[in-house]
């Protein structure tokens, strides 16, 4: 009788993620495709809310699927999140479990111990931009820190800032979220007259708000220009903008997004950003030059007058705006200089040579 040869099972990839935010899909979307080309199994364990369902269509079609109902009672919700994870965990050899924010992770972590074939499984988490981490973590930090860092637990984190808050873990990698190739590939021709383009996947209504001051403030000007905001904005800033001028357009996916980039002369972003800002991201990489507010995330971004503005009050913005529309060469400088650093740090291919390899299927 022959003896049946020993064949290791390879282990599956498991994402486990509270809500399916625009900031969270941007980097669980290009990491569903890297692990897809790697040819490992994978599984994406969420809860199933209305207005993010819209990315499920978007992720790979190898992911599978395990969608917690969406429950009004919190407890509910992270208890049956809990018992989705328990039960993905508990059907076959994992990988990696990796946790998309951090009651992702609290709970994530809890059905980690409570399954006995995931207990040795590398676990890695993203916090992507959560605002419970503070500088030192913080309380929940600290709780995050014994839970998930006890597990042969990594951070892999979107952004520079992030790693100094994981400097104490086993060990901290840096990928960023990428652009699709098509924002470099982008052919770009300005609009007739000068045309300031802002906005981005998710509501923000401070953003709407000062984009409509601005708006009314530049409009008094000779400069005829005009605004336009991309992307979702809830009603009530949607009636603000369109009075005060601005054009609103919904953009379904990333096509429809670089066309509508494509005729601006400036990208605007004028409040703060919490967490990665790809939009900014994608501007620079379609060439646009950029004046943004001056923050943490968008520091790490923008080099001053190099690849855009960064401006501390609204005399600032108003100030560059007017100089890139009088200079032509100027726009075309920075934004190729925009452009060049954002091919650099936000390819695709390197995002999924990066990612892979902290996975350890590289």
């Amino acid at each position: 009788m022959r003896r049946a040869l020993e064949i290791e099972v390879p282990g599956k990839v498991v994402h486990v993620v509270g809500n399916l935010t625009d900031e969270v899909f941007s980097f669980l979307g290009p990491a569903a495709q890297a692990v897809a080309r790697s040819g490992r199994e994978q599984a994406v364990v969420m809860i199933d809310q209305s207005r993010y369902r819209h990315h499920l269509a978007r992720l790979h079609e190898s992911a599978e699927l395990a969608l917690v109902p969406s429950e009004r009672n919190p407890f509910k919700q992270w208890t049956a999140l809990h018992q989705a994870c328990c039960t993905q965990f508990a059907r076959g050899p994992l990988h990696a479990v990796h946790f998309h924010g951090l009651m992702p992770a609290l709970v994530g972590s809890q059905a980690v111990r409570a399954v006995p074939g995931a207990r040795n499984a590398p676990v890695f988490f993203s916090p992507h931009g959560s605002i419970s981490l503070g500088s030192s973590l913080g309380g929940l930090g600290r709780l995050l820190r014994t839970v998930v860092g006890s597990a042969r637990g990594s951070a892999i984190v979107n952004q520079p800032q992030e790693s100094r808050q994981f400097e104490d873990w086993p060990s901290s990698e840096l990928v960023e979220s990428p652009v699709a190739e098509l924002f470099f590939e982008l052919v770009r021709k300005e609009a007739r007259h000068p045309l300031i383009v802002t906005g981005g996947r998710s509501q923000s209504p401070r953003s709407a708000e000062l984009l409509a001051q601005l708006a009314v403030l530049l409009s008094g000007t000779d400069l005829r220009i005009s605004f336009n905001w991309i992307g979702d904005v809830d009603e009530v800033s949607r009636v603000r903008l369109n009075a005060a001028g601005v054009s609103v357009f919904d953009v379904d996916g990333d096509a429809e997004c670089a066309a509508r980039l494509a005729p601006g002369w400036v990208y605007l972003a004028p409040v703060a950003a919490r967490g990665f800002p790809l939009f900014l991201a994608e501007a620079m990489a379609a060439g646009l030059p950029c004046v943004v507010f001056d923050c943490g995330p968008h520091r790490e971004l923008i080099s001053e007058g190099e690849s855009g503005f960064l401006c501390t009050t609204e005399r600032q913005m108003i100030e560059r705006i007017a100089a890139l529309i009088d200079d032509a060469a100027l726009r075309q400088r920075l934004g190729r200089a925009a452009q060049a650093a954002a091919k650099a740090r936000f390819g695709e291919s390197q995002f999924g040579t990066k990612l892979l390899a902290a996975y350890a299927l590289e």
